[in-house]
């Protein structure tokens, strides 16, 4: 059997550290509460920076660039047109911004991207306007009564002015243009945006490795790289997949009565969607932006499928979890066999294909002679005072946002490499199973089931010498068959061998669920040792602390906090305090003193469960302050011989025979108790409904009305 345990510090390997977490802002409170102002801080406070490239190394990313005879005949074609002066070397009817309107200032643009686009043969894009100030949108939805989001090519933003407000301000509506377009469809990889300040106009990248910038252009003196420009957008929609724009050509949006579905490819079969398990990943900008859907296969029968975009550097989730279970499988035949029990079923899996090619994130500075000018730039994230309160309608083309509810936090980026561009490949996993996740149960007897058969999946997991680093209540499901109900255990892209040397720069967790060493990346239990009563030397003191590293106590800590959020979460009975009691346990942000004091002052849990919980439910989880207690005494039994760790097999095995007990226990007294929502809970994380609109504000901004 495998020996889980964190091993001593050898030359011939250096274990590195775990990644360090921070928080995820766009699965927080602020960004759910409907807010436009706390939305767009959620989402650039979550981004932090974008990359700024050469204009000409992203201008190539989007499609072929017209050879210099294309460009000359076209730079004539405008000039005949009455677009250009007859010199060429002005626009005729756009000119620098002066006292008109910024309306009229930027109304000659319709006429000079039309002009250029109907230069581009079979061109399936054309020039609308809305909120965003404009847009380039799909040729056949042109004339749609209300547009949505999905039908958006590259959103616009304009200003006459320069200065830092103006800058800021096109920067922020810019940034959540695509944030709503990369969050709201399923079939778009990445998007293109154009803003305007004054004379200077910068082209816009979002996917979902980065979010990228060009260096600006001057669009009233360089006609040359604004024709280049719209000829290539202009290029790239005449595919009739438009992926050359984002649009993925392996996603089908279609209709079952009147319901949105998808219709997903992978590998050589086709899925078609039938609700949605979960999408919240696709609220960050930058990430995995999973998104996962309940599906039917071409013969009817019920699956899972995950859309996700992952490192370049890691391996598929398919290809972890066959790890496992070939580590499992050295367990012995028993064991291996309850492992796939309570492990979600794996269907298949495979990397997105397009053309042939891996379906992967861009680097714009692949072989460009301008490698070593890009770099990271910081995102000004000061507020504008923004006229007036703003919604967004569901999917159609809004002013701004209603956002969706959902519980878990995630928490993403972390030490990033500022030496590298990041790269993503698309990859899609189907699963056998599919049932309903511990946060979505309402029988208390059915969750605590769920969650002991979620406990048994780490068990063996742990057994065979990997640890999961992402328990929660969204990834803990209850799969009911012919034999009855099983809790099975899945998202494995962050599992990783206890023993690998292997660090990225980015991971996610699930920060209601994480433990306490890993939020603040250190161990806490270890013996303090005893000062020196004479004065310590420079350069001479402590030993150096060792890498911090995720060990099985951590998922067990994880088990721990789901079952605490069973009863701070949910109730048989609505109490004054119990609002006060989530964020107590669960605050909306990492490295909130109140988690650890939760956690590790036992005492003060005692008192807060008795004087919170209704008696109900305190009579069947009366035991969390002692679940909690012997996770505190098997850490300072781990940590005793700090640098070194304790991690025997020992440790484990009556770590999960406590842990097991306590949630049988419960299970045993929860009867037929069904689960109710706090109430003020569901108040503030209102769901957003599909087809959802909102009143039309008195004042929807600026418009500029062509046609």
């Amino acid at each position: 059997m495998a020996t889980p345990h964190t091993p001593r510090s050898r030359k011939s390997q250096v274990l590195l550290p775990d990644t360090v977490l921070v928080p995820r802002h766009t699965s927080q409170s602020d960004y759910r509460t409907g807010d436009l102002k706390l939305g767009r801080e959620a989402v650039l406070t979550d981004l932090g920076r974008y990359l700024q490239v050469p204009f000409v190394s992203l201008a190539k990313c989007v499609s072929a660039m017209p050879s210099q005879q294309r460009l000359e005949e076209m730079r004539n074609n405008l000039v005949q047109g009455e677009i250009l002066t007859d010199d060429g070397l002005e626009w005729k009817d756009f000119i620098c911004p002066a006292k008109m309107s910024e309306e009229m200032t930027f109304k000659p643009l319709e006429g000079i991207i039309s002009g250029i686009l109907e230069q581009v043969p079979n061109c399936g894009s054309a020039y609308n306007t809305s909120q965003p100030d404009g847009y380039l949108v799909r040729a056949s939805n042109q004339t749609a009564p209300r547009m949505h989001w999905f039908d958006i090519a590259v959103p616009f933003e304009f200003k006459k002015e320069r200065d830092a407000r103006a800058l800021r301000d096109n920067e922020h509506k810019i940034i959540w243009s695509l944030h709503n377009i990369m969050r709201e469809d399923p079939c778009r990889r990445f998007a293109f945006g154009i803003t305007i300040e004054d004379t200077q106009l910068r082209l816009w990248l979002s996917n979902r490795a980065f979010l990228a910038v060009t260096e600006p252009i001057n669009c009233f003196e360089d006609i040359d790289s604004v024709i280049s420009l719209f000829y290539a957008l202009g290029f790239a929609s005449a595919s009739t997949s438009l992926n050359g724009l984002g649009w993925d050509p392996t996603v089908e949006r279609i209709y079952v009565g009147e319901k949105i579905q998808y219709k997903f490819a992978v590998g050589d079969e086709m899925f078609t969607t039938t609700r949605e398990l979960a999408t919240y990943g696709a609220d960050s900008m930058v990430g995995r932006g999973t998104r996962v859907y309940e599906a039917i296969d071409a013969n009817g029968k019920k699956v899972a499928i995950k859309d996700s975009w992952r490192e370049v550097d890691r391996q598929s989730e398919g290809e972890i979890l066959e790890k496992i279970l070939a580590s499992c499988e050295k367990l012995g035949v028993e064991e291996f066999t309850n492992a796939k029990r309570h492990f979600v079923g794996v269907r298949l899996w495979k990397d997105v294909t397009i053309d042939g090619a891996s379906d992967e994130t861009v680097n714009p500075m692949v072989g460009d002679e301008h490698n070593d000018t890009w770099k990271w730039e910081p995102i000004d994230i000061k507020p504008i005072l923004f006229e007036g309160h703003i919604y967004l309608l569901r999917s159609d083309v809004p002013d701004s946002g209603k956002l969706c509810a959902f519980l878990p936090t995630r928490l993403g980026i972390v030490g990033r490499k500022d030496a590298e561009i990041p790269q993503r490949v698309h990859a899609r996993i189907v699963f056998h199973d599919v049932g309903v996740a511990v946060k979505d149960m309402t029988s208390l007897a059915d969750n605590l089931s769920c969650l002991s058969g979620g406990l048994k999946a780490l068990s063996y997991l742990h057994k065979a010498g990997w640890v999961h680093r992402d328990f929660s209540v969204g990834n803990v499901i209850w799969v009911v068959d012919d034999n009855g109900g099983i809790g099975k255990l899945g998202d494995f892209e962050y599992a990783k061998e206890i023993n690998s040397i292997t660090s990225h720069d980015v991971r996610t967790g699930t920060m209601h669920f994480m433990a306490v060493e890993v939020e603040y990346q250190e161990y806490m239990f270890f013996p303090q040792p005893s000062l020196p009563s004479g004065r310590i030397s420079r350069g001479t003191g402590l030993p150096p602390r060792p890498p911090f590293r995720v060990n099985f106590l951590h998922d067990i800590e994880s088990v721990w906090w789901a079952y605490t959020w069973i009863f701070f979460y949910h109730t048989d009975t609505i109490t004054a305090n119990s609002s006060n009691s989530f964020d107590l346990a669960f605050p909306g942000a990492i490295g909130h003193g109140t988690r650890q004091n939760f956690f590790t002052n036992i005492r003060k849990l005692q008192e807060t469960c008795q004087s919170i919980l209704s008696d109900t439910c305190l009579d069947v989880c009366y035991k969390i302050p002692h679940f909690a207690q012997t996770l505190q005494d098997s850490y300072r039994t781990a940590e005793s011989k700090y640098p070194l760790l304790a991690l025997d097999n020992s440790l484990l095995e009556d770590i999960h025979r406590d842990a097991a007990g306590y949630l049988d226990e419960a299970q045993q007294r929860a009867g037929d108790i069904e689960l109710c929502p706090l109430l003020s809970l569901l108040k503030r994380k209102r769901p957003r409904l599909e087809g959802e609109t909102s009143p039309t504000p008195n004042k929807a901004g600026k418009r500029i009305r062509l046609g």
